[in-house]
């Protein structure tokens, strides 16, 4: 089960927050570093179950904001596959 880690402190920008999804998922190198290619790959790419714990979440930048809601969208539409922990 994979489990991947995000420290938002760290990764103020989208670019930056793919990047370490990108490597931390296995995404193929076809993986288009933007919010479909995210729900894309959660949805039907990634293995699954999977957790995505987000570290900081009360330090996250505005630009990071639709890529946490379509977390948690993708999460409720999986219905337990994709667990998300937002410390």
């Amino acid at each position: 089960m994979p489990d991947l880690t995000f420290d938002l402190r760290q990764l103020t920008t989208r670019a930056a927050f793919y990047q370490q999804f990108a490597e931390q998922s296995g995404c193929p190198e076809s993986f288009g570093y933007n919010l479909d290619a995210l729900w894309d790959w959660l949805t039907g790419g990634m293995a699954l179950p999977a957790t995505v714990r987000l570290q900081h979440v009360a330090a996250q930048q505005a630009d990071l904001a639709p890529v946490l809601a379509l977390l948690e969208e993708a999460a409720q539409s999986l219905a337990g596959e994709l667990r998300l922990i937002m410390d």
